[in-house]
């Protein structure tokens, strides 16, 4: 699947819904900063039929250097999670609806 960038859904918008190319620019950069401006003030952006995004606190961890093999300090840090709306949910996982599931490794000890 190819990327897309906001002038592709710009695009889409308003040829969807018979708006200007700019009109559909403008309200999605709206509604990008609305986002980034809730997650900046609040840490916490929910929009229905989408999804809800978040920031999430990442503690400190020790870990190994892979050129050097030295222990090294990672700081802690925040990142923006991002959990689908139920309705995003099923859409994405309805193409894998008619998978069974199958137990692997059933009886087998180690």
């Amino acid at each position: 699947m190819e990327k897309i960038y906001l002038d592709n859904l710009a695009t889409e918008l308003a040829t969807k819904h018979g708006i200007s190319q700019k009109q559909s620019k403008l309200f999605l950069k709206a509604f990008v900063e609305t986002i980034q401006k809730g997650i900046a003030d609040d840490g916490l952006v929910k929009v229905k039929g989408l999804g809800t995004f978040k920031l999430i606190g990442i503690d400190a961890r020790e870990s190994i250097s892979v050129n050097t093999g030295e222990r090294v300090m990672i700081e802690g840090h925040q990142k923006l999670s991002f959990i689908p709306d139920a309705t995003m949910k099923e859409l994405v996982n309805r193409p894998f609806s008619a998978f069974e599931t199958v137990i692997l490794n059933d009886g087998v000890e180690v």
